[in-house]
């Protein structure tokens, strides 16, 4: 039988699948990237094969590799656990949360949520991972995050999974103050829909304003968050097709403040989700809502059914749940369950 003498023979390998890289693997681990190759070599040694595919970028696992990443996840897993049991007997949870999110989640929500969970469990070690819907829906079902804060603009979750609504979002235009788009507005957009005077400050879309009418975006280019070579991105297409638009971007990035800076350099209309904009430094710009409330962007927080209860997970998931939504965004709705168990699970 092959023998595995390190954990962090384990742990370095998911890494590298998980990351893509063995650099990205390094930096996730604190870890010499001369070490994470020395891991996996020595893990390959001991199993008898090859487990990383090195000839493509992003790296993947070989057929072996995908055959043993599950038990590798397993293992990691059962260890974390069994920690955990150790530290419920002493009423202080110490484990690991891996939280993956949209990158305006992570800079306009979890702030707030890390800072009241390392409050009250300094030990519990939390860490973000940032991707676009489809990773984010993806990665929860295989099991790369404990917990994933995502849009449900792609296929609703899983029987496997249970989506807990936290707030719903409009969607906003981004554009230079002499835009011609402007003029579509029911009323011509105040001062407190300006970007801020100091860099780096973001305005907050009034959720009660009227919006501007979609069909105007056709109108103009329009820049909005997709993936090389895609087209817009789940939550920016769906309200195009709510809107009744079948609209080709005209540029994309998957990065909210690329999106702010095309508009202004007078590419075109930039459209974002309103809490991308606001994280986004939007001075000099005028940030308006595009359509209503209810085309909004639903935002949920989603956990595995299957997994384990794990003190720590359920300590994160729980602050999430109990933590207002950002400034400028509406309350989640009656429709979804907004509530856990007393066991902890909802």
């Amino acid at each position: 039988m092959p023998r595995v003498e390190q954990t962090d023979w384990l742990e370095t390998f998911v890494a590298v699948i998980d990351h893509g890289s063995f650099s990205g693997a390094a930096r996730a681990l604190h870890r010499a990237q001369s070490r994470v190759s020395t891991h996996v070599a020595s893990l390959e040694k001991a199993l008898g094969g090859t487990l990383v595919d090195r000839s493509h970028r992003p790296i993947g696992p070989t057929e072996l590799g995908t055959a043993f990443l599950p038990h590798a996840r397993a293992v990691l897993d059962a260890l974390e656990r069994g920690a955990e049991a150790v530290d419920a007997h002493t009423g202080t949870p110490r484990g690991r949360v891996v939280i993956g999110c949209h990158p305006s989640v992570s800079a306009g929500f979890l702030p707030t949520v890390l800072a009241a969970v390392h409050a009250e469990h300094p030990f519990v070690r939390v860490e973000l991972t940032e991707h676009t819907t489809p990773g984010l829906v993806s990665g929860i079902g295989a099991g790369r995050f404990h917990i994933a804060i995502h849009s449900l603009a792609a296929d609703p979750p899983s029987d496997d999974l249970q989506s807990v609504h936290l707030w719903t979002e409009r969607f906003v235009a981004v554009v230079p103050p002499d835009h011609p788009i402007l003029r579509a507005m029911p009323d011509r957009p105040d001062e407190g829909l300006h970007g801020g005077e100091q860099p780096g400050t973001a305005p907050q879309a009034d959720m009660a304003q009227e919006g501007l009418p979609p069909r105007v975006l056709a109108e103009h280019p329009v820049i909005a968050i997709a993936q090389p070579g895609a087209a817009a991105d789940p939550d920016t297409g769906g309200a195009l097709s709510a809107w009744g638009l079948e609209i080709p971007l005209a540029w994309q990035s998957e990065q909210p403040q690329s999106v702010v800076n095309l508009a202004r350099a007078g590419l075109g209309v930039g459209v974002l989700n309103g809490l991308a904009a606001a994280v986004s430094d939007t001075c000099g710009m005028v940030v308006v809502p595009v359509g209503t409330v209810a085309e909004g962007r639903l935002v949920a927080a989603t956990r595995d059914r299957r997994a384990a209860t794990s003190p720590s997970v359920d300590v994160v998931y729980r602050t999430i749940l109990a933590t207002p939504p950002p400034q400028g965004m509406q309350p989640a709705r009656g429709d979804l369950p907004t509530r856990l168990a007393p066991d902890g699970r909802p």
